[in-house]
């Protein structure tokens, strides 16, 4: 079967495409970020911190694992200008036989896992999160094929309904045993649902063929990603392996829960609007003021809610954390904060890598993810005698002071977007957003209900106002709620037309 990705979309549907996608992705990834909420809220009622860091300890070495069984090929497919039927075949039988072998090293590892952690509990459950390895390996490329022929909504609704089903198996788990397996249930059920869902979404089946040399231009560029891959590993998530193994299970749960509230939501906000905007941004590379309309106008978007949720969190985790988790999660608290402030320039930084993928500067993106890695590890190791809140501290004034500049004046050297664009686009959220916090801070005080959660909604709608209102002052910020108004019209008006 010829994939229907082998199509180009003309130029002139891209904006059409990308108000689309970005509704729709926009959707599912508001419903997967409560969900992800929810999933913390609940689980962490029902399981200890020790439940929590056991699966934290795993789940690093398992995506370390996951990373060569990708081998970077997934972006080389969304952003290729055509592929072939045999470069397809090719890939994902390279893929599928790469990913089966890591993942039976990864069993035979677990042993060695135990020991290192001095935790016995953690074979049996590596032994079963190996197979998530492959399983996740071989629907990556269906995945990748929607994601290039920009069925958007298929992908959300794969997203929405995998999460469900990971969450359920979860609490279902929980409340019949409560323990690691719980988390582990989650992870499979997970994989699964993704793997039928793009399967059965994608339209194309794996041939026969297997012809390496039409499939090496791919691997030059996925050399690159699979670079920046694992340096970013490290970065991401030594710190859990350090932390697990030097301070225990329960500090790692603590840390883990702190991540999961914070920064984990906002990955998983950039990630499916990236699917959006990394192959309309590849299509548009040869025509800059396009390319920077499409980049800057999506940041700006994004930069409207996840700027002021992150600002909101930050301010009421001491009175937020623990009600809503229950006082046992109390320690997390201070490891909440200093995320959070890592977190503040995430929504423009995390975007970066959209501009090296679209623009094939992939080796660029793995030295960039060489940086990232001696640097974050170096906080790590400073931070380690303090725990997991030196830890926390370490990374946040790192990723702040030395990390964020270098990336924003590294990307803006060539191509499209320049610093002075980022700096453009940031300094209008800056103003509006600090001062939401002090009108935040000033309310702590004060409880507009018994209930924590209604409390919560309350002083979160005033703090979006107060950001949105603030921002309406500026000419660019007028532009972007005007902008954010239109989408919501274009968006609202589909349903209307189409009847």
């Amino acid at each position: 079967m010829t994939p229907a990705a082998d199509t180009e979309p003309p130029l002139e549907n891209l904006r059409r495409k990308a108000t689309v996608g970005a509704a729709f992705t926009g959707g599912a990834q508001a419903f997967r970020t409560i969900l992800q909420i929810l999933s913390v809220v609940v689980l962490s009622r029902l399981l200890s911190p020790q439940d929590f860091g056991l699966m934290a300890m795993i789940s690093p070495l398992m995506l370390f694992v996951m990373l060569f069984g990708q081998l970077g090929l997934n972006n080389a497919i969304i952003t290729a200008k055509s592929i072939s039927p045999e470069q397809l075949s090719t890939i994902f039988w390279i893929n599928s036989g790469v990913a089966a072998f890591l993942g039976a090293i990864f069993a035979g590892s677990a042993p060695l896992i135990a020991w290192f952690y001095n935790e016995p509990g953690l074979v049996a459950p590596v032994l079963v999160l190996a197979g998530s390895i492959l399983i996740s390996a071989i629907s990556s490329q269906h995945q990748a094929l929607i994601n290039r022929s920009m069925h958007f909504g298929r992908l959300a609704l794969i997203d929405v309904l995998a999460g469900i089903a990971g969450f359920l198996a979860a609490v279902v788990l929980a409340v019949i045993h409560p323990s690691v397996w719980a988390l582990v249930a989650s992870t499979v059920v997970t994989a699964v649902a993704t793997t039928i869902g793009c399967w059965f979404s994608s339209g194309w089946r794996p041939g026969r063929l297997f012809r390496l040399r039409e499939a090496m231009p791919m691997i030059h560029f996925g050399k690159g990603m699979l670079g920046f891959n694992i340096f970013n590993f490290f970065s991401r998530n030594l710190d859990n392996i350090l932390i697990g193994r030097f301070a225990g299970a329960a500090q790692l749960g603590y840390y883990d829960r702190a991540y999961k509230l914070l920064l984990f939501p906002l990955s998983q906000i950039n990630q499916p609007v990236g699917r959006v905007v990394i192959p309309i941004l590849s299509r548009l590379v040869d025509q800059p003021g396009r390319y920077r309309a499409v980049y800057v106008r999506t940041v700006q978007q994004l930069a409207l809610f996840t700027l002021p949720g992150v600002v909101f969190m930050l301010v009421n985790a001491r009175y937020a954390i623990p009600a809503v988790l229950g006082e046992h999660w109390a320690p997390s608290v201070p490891i909440f904060v200093w995320l959070g402030f890592a977190a503040l320039h995430q929504p423009i930084s995390a975007t970066t890598g959209w501009l090296f993928i679209s623009q094939s500067r992939t080796g660029e993106f793995a030295r960039w993810g060489l940086v990232v890695a001696v640097t974050s590890v170096a906080a790590f190791l400073i931070g380690l005698p303090w725990g997991a809140t030196g830890v926390a501290a370490a990374y946040a004034l790192s990723d702040m002071f030395i990390r964020m500049p270098i990336v924003w004046y590294w990307i803006g050297r060539r191509g499209p977007v320049a610093t002075r664009d980022l700096i453009h686009m940031a300094w209008p959220h800056v103003v509006s957003n600090a001062i939401m916090a002090v009108v935040l801070y000033e309310m702590l005080h004060f409880r507009f209900a018994d209930i924590i959660l209604v409390d919560l909604a309350v002083k979160g709608a005033i703090g979006l106002a107060v950001s949105w209102g603030v921002l309406a002052i500026f000419p660019r910020g007028r532009a972007v709620l005007a902008d954010l108004a239109g989408t919501m019209g274009n968006v609202l008006a589909r349903p209307a037309r189409a009847s």
